[in-house]
């Protein structure tokens, strides 16, 4: 039997254990028993606490990864682009995506469109970089060699990139939620982000650390899915890494 699970289980039961003390023994209030946040669990709405919250950031991360996709391949093909795109795309990715929230706000409103912009916009420059990179990295040779043989070009290029990109998305995932939640504390009125800062404002630890307790289990759902989803789409590829490091 494979202990590795119940090492894990074990791990959280001391850290809950240590957080259900620590709460215990503080006297400012400022940090409650686990106990006391997992009671504020009921009062969490998942329709429209939850649910919301989780739809813009994974409609933002499919956008986002779309994009970054189609713009890292496309430059990355055309390579007489690169020197004319690349400083500009430098320069755009050393903007925190926390700086431009305000001058989103004002320019589409506080709407569930301007953060999932805002989310798109963040995941898409781990994946638009990614693909950049992993598709200037193709053998030139081996695109001949398919037009040759009478194969179109992306029959070559799109298994070389796959899986530099799917790494890449398992980056922006993890940037998607945190720009979620960062919306959701600007001029929002629902949702996680809104809810933990809401908590914050009035002195609710409780609830607050119920919202990221929620939070944690939400990040921890989502990636389960993509790493199930990662495993399928490249299961080939994980096949061919196992017979190649023997």
């Amino acid at each position: 039997m494979n202990a590795r699970p119940l090492l894990g289980l074990a791990t959280a039961g001391l850290l809950l254990t240590a957080w259900e003390v620590a709460g215990r023994v503080g006297a400012t209030g400022l940090f409650p028993p686990v106990s006391d946040a997992l009671r504020e669990l009921a009062a969490i709405d998942v329709r429209t606490d939850v649910l919301p919250s989780a739809g813009r950031a994974i409609a933002g991360f499919l956008l986002g990864s779309l994009a970054g996709a189609l713009l890292g391949v496309g430059i990355g093909w055309f390579r007489a682009l690169e020197p004319w795109v690349r400083p500009s795309l430098e320069l755009l990715r050393a903007i925190p995506p926390p700086a431009v929230l305000p001058a989103a706000v004002l320019a589409l409103g506080p709407t569930s469109g301007m953060r999932i912009t805002v989310i798109a916009a963040a995941a898409m420059w781990p994946v638009l970089i990614a693909g950049v990179d992993a598709t200037r990295a193709v053998e030139p040779r081996y695109v001949d060699v398919a037009r040759i043989s009478g194969a179109r070009p992306y029959t070559v290029i799109l298994p070389a990139v796959l899986p530099a990109l799917v790494t890449a998305m398992r980056v922006a995932l993890g940037i998607a939620l945190i720009m979620m939640v960062i919306s959701e504390m600007i001029a929002a009125t629902g949702g996680l982000g809104y809810l933990i800062l809401q908590a914050q404002r009035t002195y609710a630890m409780a609830q607050m650390y119920a919202g990221i307790i929620v939070l944690g289990l939400l990040a921890l759902a989502v990636t389960g899915v993509f790493g199930l989803l990662e495993r399928r789409v490249l299961r080939w590829y994980h096949d061919w890494r196992a017979i190649v490091d023997g």
